[in-house]
């Protein structure tokens, strides 16, 4: 009976089995066979806290503050006037990409809260500076070299782009 059945299922052809055949890759050169998509332009990235692609407060570049530095004592101020802009960091190193320390901005938004987490603060001009001020030391490139003193204390050394700052004019 066991002969019967085996001859029976190999008779059997209701049950092919059936084989996809796939391409054989091996001889063909996998590179040719990558489509090449279409090339997108890399797009200009905008960066908050840089004073011309703010669009919701878009400066006026005819009415630019800049901070000043004193003759007298290396002083540098920087006024609270609402009809001039302003947005000035001031960085860890003479890099704009470097940690930032200390902002001054016209712009509520830019000081309400220190929303850019300067360790210094955010103000609208160096007279909100309690026990605070900063004394220039030098040109570092294309930034200035400052000193952050606070309650009479070097805390540490500031970079300014030289972009927004200028000497007093001689009387």
């Amino acid at each position: 009976m066991t002969i019967c059945m085996l001859a029976m299922s190999c008779s059997n052809t209701n049950n092919k089995t059936v084989k996809n055949k796939l391409p054989d890759t091996s001889k063909t050169d996998s590179v040719s066979n990558i489509q090449q998509t279409e090339s997108i332009p890399p797009t200009k990235a905008h960066k908050p806290d840089t004073i011309r692609n703010v669009e919701a407060m878009q400066m006026n570049e005819d009415a630019f503050q800049k901070a000043i530095i004193s003759l007298q004592d290396s002083s540098l101020v920087v006024y609270g006037n609402i009809r001039e802009d302003y947005r000035i960091f001031g960085y860890e190193k003479p890099d704009t990409n470097s940690r930032k320390l200390i902002f001054f901005s016209v712009f509520t938004t830019d000081v309400k809260g220190n929303p850019y987490r300067c360790p210094y603060g955010a103000y609208y001009s160096t007279t909100d500076m309690i026990n605070s001020e900063i004394k220039y030391l030098s040109n570092a490139g294309n930034f200035i070299k400052a000193n952050f003193i606070k309650d009479k204390a070097v805390l540490s050394p500031i970079y300014i782009l030289k972009d927004w700052v200028k000497f007093e004019e001689k009387n």
